[in-house]
């Protein structure tokens, strides 16, 4: 049987983040039981889309799935299990923010079969919270692993940022102190992205907030890369850092180019070689969640091929000359002849063992560019 990794999305949020352009929104109690309500339906009729293939993972993403109403997830995960085949350990990762996060609500997603808890922190730093709209404080973080462990669920992701305005080296090196003493098993850390129309973004435009220089950015994620490193969170994508046998499976599962079912408001999906997405107007999606999606674009040779090299160029494991021959009945080495021989010899990328890596993640993506 094939893999599929199956997200699940939930647009909801108690506040938005000045720097979020994510879908999402504030609710009511009656849009997020009309919104289960449809989602449950995308649900039951996404059976035929995965028939003959394991859910090897399920990601609770957002907005902010921690703010749904009590027994919520639960609704969700018994109707994914009964229109689904979960392998045996399946991941099971749910996203929370750290003051949304109880220990009722511990005790429900581990019930749930949640075995995975994704807490998004940012930073330890009040100012730096202020700057980011966001509603809660370090202790809220620790009080929530604490929950979570207490009801078993000990593989437990923090987001961090990096690359917010008044954020200093040393706010972060504070920040990563405290961080890699907690008791969890996984770090993303992300570069701040100034979305068009966010409320920070129009703040640094109208210069209220001003960004780190672009050599300060540099020596904050170098100097993540380096603390994380020495405790133990091995990176093994440009963001993603893990303990031993704690990377994301559904995380992945993305990189490998695998395939994905994106269920609820906004969700992207790649199954069948095809991409496309599903609608973002809220009640449209209400009305019609089963035919809702949107951008429909079939994979083609080209689309497929810099997908591979665009995604494996992101992790430290790097693209895999022999898969990707084999995959496209291609000559890699031959394809990109000039772009290579370029690149090593401005000493930006290492092939070794028939695995291409980029030395310096940080400028990955413009090394990657250059592929295009």
């Amino acid at each position: 049987m094939k893999n599929l990794g199956l997200y699940i999305h939930i647009p909801f949020c108690v506040s938005k983040c000045s720097y979020c352009d994510f879908c999402s929104f504030v609710p009511n109690l009656k849009q997020m039981q009309d919104y289960i309500s449809a989602l449950k339906r995308e649900i039951i009729e996404a059976e035929k889309q995965a028939k003959g293939r394991n859910i090897t993972s399920v990601y609770i993403g957002g907005g902010t799935p921690s703010t749904l109403y009590s027994g919520a997830i639960m609704e969700i995960m018994d109707c994914v299990r009964k229109k689904f085949t979960l392998v045996k350990n399946c991941s099971v990762t749910i996203e929370a923010n750290p003051n949304s996060f109880s220990n009722e609500k511990a005790t429900e997603y581990a019930s749930a079969g949640c075995n995975r808890l994704s807490l998004g922190l940012q930073s330890d730093n009040d100012k730096i919270l202020k700057v980011l709209n966001r509603a809660h404080n370090y202790s809220d973080c620790v009080n929530a692993i604490e929950a979570a462990r207490k009801n078993g669920i000990n593989d437990i992701n923090v987001d961090l940022m990096l690359r917010v305005p008044q954020q200093t080296i040393s706010d972060l090196q504070v920040t990563l102190s405290r961080v890699v003493d907690l008791p969890i098993t996984h770090i993303s850390a992300y570069g701040l992205i100034c979305e068009p129309n966010t409320l920070l973004t129009k703040a640094i435009e109208q210069g209220r907030y001003t960004l780190p220089t672009e050599d300060e950015a540099v020596d904050m994620y170098n100097l993540t890369v380096k603390t994380l490193a020495e405790y133990g969170f091995l990176q093994y994508e440009i963001s993603n850092f893990a303990k031993k046998g704690f990377r994301s499976v559904h995380n992945m599962n993305y990189w490998k180019r695998g395939e994905y079912l994106g269920l609820g408001l906004g969700a992207h999906s790649f199954i069948n070689g095809v991409h496309y997405h599903n609608t973002e107007d809220f009640s449209k999606y209400l009305e019609t969640p089963t035919n809702c999606k949107e951008d429909i674009e079939p994979e083609t040779l080209k689309t497929a091929k810099e997908e591979m090299i665009m995604l494996a160029l992101r992790t430290t494991d790097g693209l895999d000359i022999v898969e990707y021959n084999k995959n496209f009945s291609a000559d890699f080495m031959q394809e990109y002849k000039s772009i290579l021989k370029k690149l090593l010899e401005n000493n930006l990328i290492e092939i070794k063992n028939n695995k291409l890596t980029i030395k310096d993640p940080y400028i990955s993506n413009s090394i990657i560019a250059e592929f295009f």
